[in-house]
């Protein structure tokens, strides 16, 4: 594939961007998916009513509708949606297409997705049911259908709450526009009140639109084969005119050295590449035959979570000497023990060549609430096992059953995923080693298990994971996008962490003095909850960042998670590939600017 032919490289499969990807991706519906996988696909088959302006994540362009205008208030934004604009199965936009869009999404509002962040700013509410337990569902329908409009050619949201990062979410993947007839003609919602629940809290495989989809966006689908490929196609009639690339394809291929091989044949323009392996990666970028970028802001972060009781039926229930402790980890010290146990450091340096920040809690550096004075639990040893010793009822005198009769967990990531798994085979090696001084059976047994990324998710869904690697790319630029998904009930990981399970909870505040008063809650849930939505109705900049270095503390406090790292990106393709830039708002790559030659 290198050879060359007067000066110029030999590029196979002109017409088509090929990637290949560690993992697949999970449904196809914009209103459910919430993993960046499935929003790559989303992301280029669909269009929202504005689009970010290049590199720029607080700067957007009009997308389907040509312009729009915010009140003085900040609580009523109104769209004036573009005409002439065809969906890929032949229909023609209108505002109605809009505004049914985005109501569906939030009468869906499935478990753990991500509807929420339009709930709070647009009904006060983290979830659909919560406003249907007070009005009734068809109330709650109206009000939906009341805060999302139609006048003339505009749509008109109005918000409870001034929120300025709605732009963001609209310019998401979450903002894709439907084709409400053809939705319909498919057996989806109708548009009526007195039916919504049908279509509510469907499993992936449930939604109407879980492998199938008809948007206005510059390529649509032809075929996705699960656990191998989904192919595109352009769509020629999209309004912003043809994409240079006739084709895309997305080759699911886990195993590195396979990637590698088929990169250096050509049949890759770009791929996933674990740090571990960057490397590998030098010598073809020395010599010309791959281009790579580094050092790119992505707003992400990694880091392992607990479940405070794991679902009883699932295969990685941990154990506690012999017997089945699902609530393993609603033990502080257990959770202390596993911060202590995992040398941060050390996986910074090997699975990310240092190229990225430490953590200190839920809320990243830059943002409103981050306290770069937040303490964090060091490597040690010594306190990791002096923590084991007290779960569960140990003493200092006298250790308790985790480290007299041992216990065994699994720790899960997603196949593929290299970097995860340097993490959780540090943990597994920090824990164990304490077996040679406790010298007898039974022992501390840690199981390391990757899954593929679709199972995975199922699994972390269906509450069955004990403790769990993954990634958070932020959906919009503020401390609550952070927060709400890793805290509270409805989060996208707090959802799933059951911390109701810790019981009679005494607030007192830390930063907040005079902020907030001194509560008893009746359980861990209950006090993020409430401090997360007083974070996010304080108007009072001060204060609020006041409130969020209390829950920053507070979740270092609790150790609900193991907080990892904050994360710099690099990116690897084929010297042909052109036209790409990097805003880290994107899911993947926007395949409309990409071209080669």
């Amino acid at each position: 594939i290198f050879g060359v032919t007067s000066g110029v490289a030999q590029i196979k499969n002109p017409d088509t961007y090929i990637y290949g990807s560690i993992g697949d991706l999970e449904t196809l519906d914009p209103a459910w998916h919430y993993d960046t996988a499935s929003a790559t696909a989303i992301f280029n088959m669909y269009d929202s009513l504005i689009f970010y302006k290049r590199e720029k994540i607080d700067e957007f362009e009009p997308a389907l509708a040509e312009s729009w205008t915010i009140s003085p208030d900040g609580k009523t934004y109104t769209f004036k949606i573009r005409k002439g604009v065809k969906f890929h199965e032949g229909g023609d936009l209108s505002p109605a297409d809009v505004a049914y869009s985005l109501q569906r999404g939030l009468l869906q509002d499935r478990s753990g997705g991500p509807q929420w962040m339009l709930l709070d700013p647009i009904l006060g509410v983290s979830s659909i049911d919560e406003l249907a337990k007070e009005v009734g569902d068809v109330k709650a329908c109206e009000a939906v259908q009341q805060a999302i409009s139609v006048e003339g050619d505009n749509v008109v949201i109005k918000l409870k709450i001034p929120f300025s990062p709605l732009l963001q979410i609209l310019a998401g993947s979450w903002g894709a526009v439907l084709d409400k007839e053809w939705m319909i003609a498919n057996g989806d919602w109708d548009g009526k009140c007195d039916n919504w629940r049908k279509w509510h809290d469907p499993a992936a495989e449930k939604s109407t639109i879980f492998n199938k989809a008809n948007g206005t966006g510059p390529y649509k689908l032809e075929k996705w084969t699960p656990g191998e490929e989904i192919r595109y196609t352009r769509f020629d009639g999209h309004w912003r005119g043809k994409a240079p690339l006739a084709k895309v394809v997305y080759k699911v291929i886990p195993e590195w050295g396979t990637r590698l091989a088929a990169f250096q044949a050509g049949d890759l323009d770009s791929m996933d590449v674990p740090r571990a392996f960057v490397a590998q990666m030098d010598p073809l970028v020395q010599q010309g035959k791959a281009v790579m970028y580094k050092d790119l802001p992505t707003n992400t972060a990694q880091d392992a979570f607990f479940n405070f009781k794991v679902e009883e039926k699932s295969p990685f229930v941990p154990l506690l000497g012999r017997d089945k402790k699902p609530d393993l980890f609603s033990d502080i010290h257990m959770r202390k023990a596993f911060n202590h146990c995992l040398d941060t450091d050390t996986y910074i340096k090997e699975a990310w060549l240092g190229e990225a920040k430490r953590r200190r809690g839920p809320i990243p550096s830059g943002l409103l609430g981050y306290n770069p004075e937040q303490p964090v639990y060091e490597f040690s040893l010594e306190k990791c096992e002096a923590e084991l010793k007290l779960a569960w009822g140990g003493t200092a005198d006298k250790p308790g059953p985790a480290w007299e009769q041992g216990f065994q967990v699994t720790l899960t990531y997603n196949t593929g995923n290299v970097q995860r798994k340097i993490a959780a085979e540090l943990l597994e090696k920090a824990l164990e080693s304490f077996n040679a001084k406790r010298g007898r059976a039974p022992s501390i047994n840690v199981n390391v298990l990757d899954m593929p990324w679709p199972s995975y998710l199922k699994a972390l869904d269906a509450e069955q994971l004990a403790v769990f690697w993954i990634g958070w790319l932020e959906d919009y630029h503020h401390p609550h996008d952070w927060v709400q998904p890793y805290l509270h009930s409805r989060g996208a990981f707090g959802g799933f962490q059951q911390f109701e399970v810790i019981q009679n909870v005494h607030y007192e505040p830390v930063h907040a003095k005079g902020i907030l008063q001194p509560k008893d809650y009746k359980n861990l849930q209950e006090m993020w909850d409430d401090l997360i939505e007083k974070a996010l109705l304080e108007t009072d900049v001060k204060k609020a960042e006041k409130i969020y270095f209390d829950i920053q503390k507070l979740a270092m406090d609790w150790a609900v998670d193991i907080f990892q790292a904050e994360l710099l990106g690099r990116r690897y393709f084929q010297p042909w590939v052109k036209g790409w830039y990097h805003n880290p708002a994107y899911p993947g790559d926007w395949w409309f600017v990409l071209s080669k030659g």
